[in-house]
């Protein structure tokens, strides 16, 4: 489950999650000692998933998930369970670019695109991002799973000529 991704290591420069969530006190020492041996195994490193029928664990686990990326790598991180996305702001991107860059527009402005990220600190997307649109990226951090959900659903639904993209856990207006 979520759990045993914490002890993944993402470079010099950033933060390890298992070491961020043992502050917080959110997993016990022997679980993230077990991911890490876990991890020692795993040739290629496995993304922290979203559980695909949130339960109110679940949903904490995303949760908790999202703020310990967010604090790993210094940018905001987004629930892209909980937004609402104009989906005439996909065509800042194609499709075949966000699926094989793990990227998300998910709010256009005159001058600016707030994007959901894998990996927050890939320069060389977000500079062709900018250069490409003529607008500065604004990157957030995206549970992996949950933005490879809501890039097929959002796309598909701009296909079918929805123009609102709703995420599952949106409140319902009054």
């Amino acid at each position: 489950m979520i759990r045993e991704e914490f002890g993944l290591v993402s470079g010099d420069d950033k933060k390890q999650l298992g070491r961020i969530l043992l502050q917080r006190k959110l997993v016990p020492q022997r679980e993230v000692e077990a991911a890490l041996r876990a991890r020692r195994l795993t040739p290629t490193p496995m993304p922290i998933p979203a559980v695909p029928q949130p339960t109110d664990e679940a949903k904490d686990e995303e949760t908790t998930a999202l703020c310990a990326l967010a604090d790993q790598h210094g940018v905001p991180g987004i629930d892209l369970t909980q937004v609402v996305i104009v989906l005439e702001h996909l065509d800042a991107v194609p499709r075949e670019v966000a699926e094989s860059l793990r990227i998300l527009p998910v709010l256009v402005r005159e001058d600016r695109i707030y994007l959901a990220m894998a990996d927050p600190h890939d320069k060389r997307t977000v500079d062709e991002i900018e250069f490409v649109t003529g607008k500065t990226v604004h990157p957030c951090v995206a549970v992996y799973t949950t933005l490879l959900a809501t890039i097929a659903a959002a796309y598909d639904a701009k296909a079918q000529g929805v123009r609102h993209f709703v995420g599952a856990r949106v409140p319902e207006s009054p």
